[in-house]
């Protein structure tokens, strides 16, 4: 059960002395009582000297409960708020938190088509997005080439989990098109994630990029 404060307590130890209150208020400040030494000293202070006159114990009561429920309104747009807050997180990493899709050879395959046009098609149940960088110039076992790094990322709300949950068992086929003027340049694809701005950084860099990434086509 979560620890009451004091303050509270002390609050409603005037009702709980004339008894007051309900069962399981009652109940909560006999609880409290058996291990705050604070509280109970408070308790045996206000049972000796407290004293309402009958006239005025009416309006003593209204005035502690509507403190009271000042307090539990309080709590209660706390709790709303810290809810909405923790859902919204929620919905913002199913929606847009990215994971990169794991190369298999099929679910990507790219081809040249006859006009010179790279074109990648995944063969996956849905993905979020697909991240392709410029050729850049490496040298490949002493050769130098024009390297272009992909891949693909998936959401949870774009996943095959989401896929199977709606009982959705049909593959689709989707086409990236590689920019022709690009298409045209590149001499190899290599499948890897990659950031940006590491390499920009100085944290990582292409040839070490090169060393982890999967060929999965070449001129």
């Amino acid at each position: 059960m979560k620890e009451i404060k004091c303050t509270i307590i002390q609050d409603v130890l005037p009702l709980y002395i004339d008894e007051v209150v309900s069962q399981d208020t009652k109940e909560m400040v006999d609880q409290h009582l058996q291990y705050c030494e604070k509280c109970q000293k408070e308790y045996e202070t206000m049972k000796s000297k407290l004293y309402i006159p009958a006239e005025n114990k009416a309006p003593m009561i209204k005035k502690i409960n509507k403190k009271w429920r000042k307090k539990k309104v309080t709590i209660s747009i706390v709790s709303v708020f810290a809810t909405a807050i923790i859902l919204l997180g929620a919905f913002a990493y199913v929606l847009y938190y990215e994971k990169v899709i794991p190369y298999s050879k099929n679910l990507i395959k790219i081809e040249m088509q006859n006009d010179n046009q790279l074109v990648s098609h995944y063969y996956g149940k849905s993905y979020a997005s697909v991240n392709e960088t410029h050729p850049t110039p490496l040298e490949i076992d002493g050769e130098k080439k024009n390297v272009s790094f992909i891949y693909y990322t998936k959401t949870i709300a774009d996943s095959p989990s989401r896929n199977l949950i709606n009982n959705e068992k049909r593959q689709n086929e989707e086409e990236y098109i590689f920019p022709l003027a690009e298409s045209e340049k590149i001499d190899a694809v290599y499948y890897v994630d990659f950031d940006v701005e590491k390499i920009t950084a100085g944290k990582d860099s292409w040839d070490s990029i090169l060393k982890r990434a999967v060929l999965i086509w070449e001129k």
